[in-house]
């Protein structure tokens, strides 16, 4: 039976080493653990799983640190994971079928997830390879064993096994110091071969996440100019480069630019969704819907394809929400009056908050720019998927052309779902439009008990007007009193007061 060594290099991984060790110790036959100095528990949590411990001096190398922890391994093959990474639950009893194959190491999916616990990206390592003395990692940083494994002969395949990694979830704080470390690396790398196109990559990488986006760019832009013959980046990696100054192009404003380097990224790397999804958004600045709508749905295509298990071709991926893609569809389909299509995308965000109110501005919008054709379609959705927001902006629609019976009607269905002071303002505003004072101060009076509201003071002076309305001088005097104390410079607050006094201090004939 084919047995599997756990191999890793750590230091100061309290935080993170018992979730990783816990998710593959049924899986594994033997724990490898090279620790780099740790200050913390780490040796003795991993010693409570029974790891064999080795230590290391860190010499800025994970290269040499990963290697010394394979040279310790016993098992036929070699699992290597960090400690902010989990083998995923249903993975564990795929793991073994892969070890009885002609191949000699296996590409697995490394999902990253932020730190709203959502999948921010998703990309492959050859994580699990078979033990030869042969197969030795390669590079400072960002270490492979695929080159090694290719230049002794060895195949490699892709397996159907995910592992979580939690790195990219940590503080501000602790990913400044990785980055710190990672650039000082590269350096050294740097200096041995000023032309490592690799090291180039990742530097510019690093660098924008740093927020260092010019300088980043920069390294980008010198890494994908070195000649293929003497460049030691693959197609995959390309892919991500084009996509990247592509992204920074397209925030530029320059559309052109960055279609170009969509196109080059896709012609490096077929089966992606970032560049599809990106070329889409810069045909929509161009108003080439139709052209957006079909890099749209390519997008969705390969989504749902990597998604069913399909490796990407890309070597990092950004995660892209589905409904995100579904999201710009529905602005494609309603620009070209494809109604049908339209209804089904928004059946896949309607439930997603920030994205069907995005979506109902962009029509409240259409709307104001002349587009009737987004009144039916809120409607369409008021009825389909009633909420506070679609009835808010079928009100606000319904005061601007001056239909106070529908916004009323509009104002009352959003107030049933949320009691929002600004709806509750505009019904007693388009109550007293329609003279139907009493009713309008049965709305407005809430607000003299919430002075903290933006609307406090216009309604209140509302509902003032209400009251002197309906010949109550007496609630219309302390609206005006209430309103005196809130701003007590307003001198026609005072006129008022002044007014409504005399008259109740006036006998009544």
């Amino acid at each position: 039976m084919q047995r599997i060594s756990l191999c890793m290099i750590v230091k100061n991984e309290e935080k993170f080493l018992p979730g990783c060790l816990e998710s593959v110790k049924d899986t594994v036959d033997e724990i490898i653990v090279v620790d780099t100095g740790s200050s913390d528990r780490t040796i003795e949590i991993a010693l409570s799983f029974n790891a064999k411990i080795y230590h290391l001096e860190w010499k800025n190398d994970f290269s040499l640190a990963r290697n010394e922890s394979i040279k310790h391994a016993t098992g036929d093959w070699i699992l290597i994971l960090d400690a902010d990474e989990r083998l995923e639950t249903t993975d564990k009893a795929k793991l073994k079928k892969y070890l009885n194959s002609n191949y000699d190491g296996y590409y697995v999916k490394v999902i990253s997830f932020g730190r709203d616990g959502k999948p921010e990206a998703i990309n492959e390592y050859p994580r699990l390879f078979r033990n030869n003395p042969n197969y030795r990692f390669e590079g400072r940083i960002h270490e492979q064993i695929s080159n090694s494994i290719l230049k002794n002969g060895g195949k490699l395949g892709r397996a159907d096994i995910k592992i979580i990694h939690l790195g990219y979830a940590q503080d501000d704080e602790t990913m400044s110091r990785k980055y710190e470390r990672n650039l000082s690396i590269l350096f050294e790398q740097l200096k041995e071969n000023p032309n490592d196109a690799y090291a180039l990559y990742h530097i510019g990488i690093v660098k924008i996440l740093k927020g260092e986006i010019n300088e980043g760019i920069s390294f980008l832009r010198k890494s994908i100019s070195i000649p293929r013959e003497s460049s030691n980046l693959g197609n995959s990696v390309r892919a991500v480069i084009y996509n990247v100054l592509g992204k920074h192009e397209l925030q530029n404003g320059d559309q052109t630019t960055a279609l170009d380097l969509f196109i080059k990224s896709i012609k490096q790397a077929p089966l992606q969704v970032s560049s599809y999804y990106y070329a889409g958004i810069a045909q929509m600045k161009r108003f080439n819907f139709t052209v957006a709508k079909n890099f749209f749905e390519q997008a969705l295509k390969n989504q749902q394809a990597i998604l069913k298990g399909k490796s990407p071709d890309v070597a990092f991926e950004n995660f892209i929400n589905p409904n995100d893609i579904f999201y710009q569809l529905s602005i494609c389909y309603f620009k070209i009056g494809n109604f049908k299509k339209l209804n089904e995308m928004i059946e896949n965000f309607v439930k997603e908050e920030n994205l069907i109110n995005s979506f109902l501005n962009f029509l409240a919008n259409e709307y104001i720019s002349g587009n009737k054709n987004s009144i039916q379609v809120l409607k369409q959705i008021s009825q389909t998927n009633p909420s506070f927001e679609v009835f808010k902006v079928l009100s606000g629609i319904a005061q601007f052309e001056g239909d106070l019976e529908t916004a009323v009607e509009r104002l009352k269905t959003a107030l049933s779902f949320k009691d929002d002071d600004e709806i509750r303002y505009n019904l007693g505003l388009c109550l007293v439009g329609l003279r139907r004072f009493e009713e309008a101060i049965g709305y407005l009076r809430e607000f003299l008990n919430r002075e903290n509201s933006t609307f406090f003071e216009r309604a209140v002076k509302v509902l003032g007007l209400s009251y002197l309305a309906c010949g109550n001088y007496a609630d219309a005097l302390r609206c005006y009193k209430t309103l005196s104390n809130f701003n007590p410079t307003d001198e026609e607050i005072k006129k008022r007061i002044i007014s409504i006094s005399m008259r109740l201090s006036t006998p009544t004939k």
